[in-house]
Formats: structure tokens, C-alpha cells, sequence
């Protein structure tokens, strides 16, 4: 099959039938991000409420370089690179509420009353929802259960802003690890997902065996949908669509393994949408090279759906089909000489390589679209 190989021999492919292999991944890899993410979900609330509306004389000096540290009122640009004042606006969204009335104080030329904001940062929305998906993820198995919410120190963190930037790294940091692009256990869960069983079977040849972890701890179930293919026979069974419950339009639901990958499609997205250029615009003022993740996948694998039609690649499709005679347009399906078989084999490299989502089933189509549409 095109743009699916077998994995055995892969290097360092993950022991996906071994359990402790998915313990491990889940206490090194989705707990560490969690974490993270909580903290500074937790760090942005408690700052809200200490600071948010509060005038920026009742503060004291250490407290007020939240929003003026490292602030140059001679400069054109009055925030300095690597400033204190800088890092917290770009990250959590604190500032004073009228920074040039305060420059003006700060010269003398009038006396305004200056309070400090503490809004949502399009960084803490992110690590908002990541934290949401992961707890979802995490409360949905059973393998790994020592998870739970760490302390922080409010009043050490508003000391050190170098503990805060350690922080948000650990956040950036463990998303890098916990992506398709570079994590093969996150990636195993990522093909999974409404792929036919005959593909996985080619990709994973010991897939049948784990069964019981992809069902009982991953969640994996069958796409609710009219499957043509007459049931009880070999080919029904490899046909048959695999997914999660959240990726299961008819049917949906909540699993380890769809949260996991809700959670790569909203990294995707927070990384590479136009809406999101603040987020990426605060990463790139601390980490060099921060890039399109969901585009640097797609260059990754693109050799891998040579043989897709290039008319599906990128774009929006659906799968006509009355009983076993498919389509992509409907008018066609009466004299297509293609079977839905056909079809299916022509889609899997897009469904495997999570290129492409069956986001909408009927009696006699399925709509197939880009990940992230």
C-alpha cells in the first residue's frame, strides 16, 4: 500500500504491545506538559487576581516589575529585548493600562492615575488548553494513575522571573517532545485513528495482538457508519474503520488516545494558524526557530502520498457509494467501475499519516477533510 510501511524495523520505533512501554510514555512525556501547563494556567490566575485593576502605586517595588521591569523611557521602543516587563506582557498579558500616560508621569509633564491589566495571553489560553485536553487524556486510562496537580509558589515565582521563563520553557520544550513530528508514541496513537484495520495490520504487524491496550486503555472503537462490505467476512474485517470516540462523528465520545490527539491538532494549530501570531511572535522573542509544525510534517511526509490523487491532497473530499460502487462525485457512482475498496485504498495513506479526517457520515457518503479545516 502506498505511503504505508511496516514499522517492525523502523529504529527505535515504539514497543507499542508492551504496556510499560505506554506507562513510561505517559509519566515522561504527557505528565511533564501537563504539568507545565498547569502551573503557568494556575501562575496567570493567581495573578489576576493579586494584581488585575489594582493602581500601580499600591504596589511594591519588587511587584511593580511585573509591568515596568526593564522599561526604558528614553528608548524608541521603551520595552528592552530580554526585560522582565516584556516577558510578562507577551506571556501573561500583564501591563500596566496606559503605559504612555506613565512615561509622561515618569518625565513629569502630568499625573495620571496608572492601574495594572492582567489579561488572557493568547500563550496562557494555549497552555489553558492544553492543560483541559491532557487532563482529559490522563483521566481516561488507567496505566499510569500518579498524576496530580503540582504546588506552586506564588511569591517565589513573582521573585524570580528566571523560575517563570524555566516554566514556560518546560511548556515549549515538552510540546517539541510530545508532537507527531518527533514523538513515535504519539505518532503510533495519531495513525490509528480512522484508519482501516488492513493498514494498520500492514503498518504494525503484530497489531492484532494488542487489541486489549488499544480498546481498554486507548479507547480505539469502529466508525459508526453504513459499511457497505457484507459483514462477517475477511474483507469486511479489513475494511473496517478504526478511530477514536472523539473522532467518531455519529458516535462521539471521550478516550486516552483521541485526547492525545486533539491535543497534537490544537499544538497544529496554535503553531502554524494566522489567528495565533501572538503566540507564536512571544515563543519566538525566547526560542530560536520556532517553527510551522503542522507544515513541517507535512514536508516530512509528503513522499508518502505520491500516489494519492493530487486532486485530494490538501483539500476536501467525499466517498459516494452505493453498495460496493464508490465515487467522489456522486453523479458517478452509478457507472464508476471503482469499488469503495478502491477508494479506501487510495485515501489510507491521507487517514493513516493523519493528513486528512472523516469529519461527516451518511447512509451513502463520507466527507473527508484536511486536518485542521
Amino acid at each position: 500500500m502506498s505511503g504505508t510501511r511496516s514499522y517492525a524495523q523502523v529504529d527505535d520505533f515504539v514497543d507499542y504491545m508492551e504496556q510499560e512501554v505506554w506507562e513510561e510514555y505517559i509519566r515522561e512525556t504527557v505528565v511533564p506538559l501537563w504539568e507545565a501547563a498547569w502551573q503557568l494556567k494556575e501562575y496567570h490566575r493567581q495573578l489576576q487576581h493579586e494584581f488585575n485593576g489594582r493602581r500601580l502605586e499600591t504596589l511594591s517595588e519588587g511587584e511593580q516589575q511585573v509591568c515596568l521591569g526593564g522599561i526604558d523611557p528614553r528608548r524608541d521602543e521603551v520595552y528592552r529585548r530580554n526585560s522582565v516587563a516584556k516577558f510578562y506582557k507577551s506571556f501573561f498579558g500583564a501591563q500596566v493600562s496606559d503605559l504612555q500616560s506613565w512615561l509622561l508621569s515618569e518625565a513629569g509633564e502630568v499625573q495620571t492615575e496608572v492601574t495594572v491589566e492582567v489579561e488572557d495571553s493568547q500563550f496562557i489560553e494555549f497552555a489553558d488548553e492544553v492543560h483541559d485536553r491532557l487532563t482529559q487524556a490522563l483521566s481516561s486510562q488507567t496505566l499510569y494513575q500518579r498524576w496530580q496537580e503540582p504546588e506552586i509558589d506564588f511569591d517565589a515565582l513573582l521573585t524570580s522571573p528566571d523560575q517563570v521563563r524555566d516554566i514556560v520553557e518546560r511548556l515549549y520544550q515538552g510540546v517539541l517532545e510530545y508532537v507527531v513530528n518527533h514523538s513515535y508514541p504519539t505518532f503510533y496513537l495519531w495513525s490509528l485513528n480512522q484508519t482501516p484495520r488492513r493498514f494498520l495490520q500492514e503498518a504494525y504487524p503484530e497489531f492484532d495482538d494488542t487489541q486489549p491496550l488499544v480498546r481498554d486503555q486507548f479507547g480505539l472503537t469502529a466508525l459508526d457508519w453504513t459499511n457497505p462490505i457484507k459483514p462477517d467476512t475477511e474483507i469486511y474485517d479489513s475494511y473496517e474503520i478504526l478511530c477514536f470516540p472523539e473522532y467518531n462523528p455519529n458516535n462521539q465520545g471521550r478516550s486516552f488516545g483521541g485526547s492525545i490527539a486533539k491535543t497534537n491538532e490544537l499544538i497544529w494549530t496554535y503553531f502554524s494558524d494566522y489567528s495565533t501570531q501572538t503566540f507564536r511572535d512571544a515563543l519566538s522573542t525566547y526560542f530560536n526557530n520556532v517553527s510551522d509544525l503542522k507544515q513541517d510534517y507535512e514536508d516530512r511526509v509528503a513522499n508518502r502520498i505520491a500516489n494519492v490523487p493530487e486532486q485530494w491532497v490538501g483539500r476536501q473530499f467525499s466517498i459516494y457509494f452505493d453498495g460496493l460502487s464508490a465515487a467522489t462525485d456522486r453523479s458517478d457512482v452509478e457507472d464508476s467501475k471503482e469499488s469503495i475498496m478502491d477508494l479506501f485504498d487510495q485515501a489510507a495513506p491521507l487517514l493513516f499519516l493523519g493528513l486528512n479526517k472523516i469529519t461527516y457520515v451518511s447512509d451513502d457518503y463520507l466527507k473527508i477533510k484536511p486536518i485542521g479545516d
